[in-house]
């Protein structure tokens, strides 16, 4: 097993407690919320017919048909639990991929970057440029951060992800600080090798208690296409070296409490993104 520093983002974050809700609007809350209660309402509905078959066919009494039904119902109330969350939370994704773009300014150019005011919030598509890697590689291949499916308490999603330089096509680079970011993507990779998959999940430092619970990852890798939505910060860069100071540089962040966001977008990849020209 290989270990490595703390990367800026490394969180196991319970859906119930997404922090990308922030970006929702009032409207699409209440959807969310409507779109729990009839879960919820259709569980009942199924539980109820399936009582008044049972009593039906079995004919074992009203109160022993409402004993049985009872367990059954107090049994498949945790797993219906999870898969309610596991579709609002994907429902939630597809809202905020939605609205949040639409919030920003969307920035072509990443000259037009460094013009904006700090504290702007801004959509920057490019290819990623790692800087540097996961210490185990995610379906045969590096990569610089991922998503998966995990439990603790509720069911969740462990997020790790070193920070990474955007390119956009002039070869023009932006920092991408990921420190409480959020990472929105349907699955890339499934990780089918039992053994590379072993020592991914040890490399991981998993909290206590928290088990995977798939083998399916959104995977982010050098020369991915993804969409960045944050907010534009100057700030030191230490990774760059000078004689008096690190110097300053455009990045594009979260600023709390709402997360950077971070897309995958229909864009061919490119495993050498054009060179840096600042």
């Amino acid at each position: 097993m290989t270990q490595e520093a703390r990367r800026p983002l490394h969180r196991l974050t319970p859906l119930r407690d997404d922090p990308a809700g922030v970006w929702l609007t009032p409207p699409q809350r209440l959807r969310i919320t409507i779109a729990g209660w009839m879960s919820w309402g259709s569980f009942g509905v199924v539980w109820f017919i399936c009582w008044v078959t049972v009593l039906t066919i079995f004919r074992m009494g009203i109160m022993m048909t409402s004993v049985y039904g009872a367990m059954a119902g107090l049994a498949l109330v945790w797993p219906v639990r999870r898969m309610i969350m596991r579709r609002l939370s994907a429902k939630m994704a597809g809202m905020v991929r939605t609205t949040t773009p639409t919030m920003s300014v969307a920035i072509d150019d990443f000259a037009d970057l460094e013009r904006q005011p700090d504290g702007t919030l801004v959509s920057v598509v490019g290819w990623i440029r790692a800087r540097q890697q996961l210490p185990e590689a995610v379906g045969g291949e590096p990569c610089i951060g991922l998503a998966l499916a995990c439990h603790q308490k509720y069911p969740g999603v462990l997020e790790t992800l070193n920070d990474f330089d955007l390119i956009d096509e002039a070869g023009r680079a932006v920092l991408v600080q990921v420190t409480g970011a959020r990472m929105l993507g349907a699955a890339n990779v499934t990780l089918t090798d039992d053994k590379a998959r072993r020592l991914l999940i040890a490399s991981l430092d998993l909290p206590v208690g928290a088990v995977a619970t798939g083998w399916d990852a959104f995977v982010l890798r050098d020369g991915d296409p993804v969409m960045a939505v944050g907010f534009k910060q100057t700030t030191l860069d230490p990774t760059q070296t000078s004689l008096r100071a690190p110097p300053a540089r455009t990045t594009v962040a979260s600023v709390a409490p709402r997360p950077l966001l971070i897309f995958p977008i229909a864009a061919e990849r490119r495993t050498t993104p054009p060179a840096n020209l600042d």
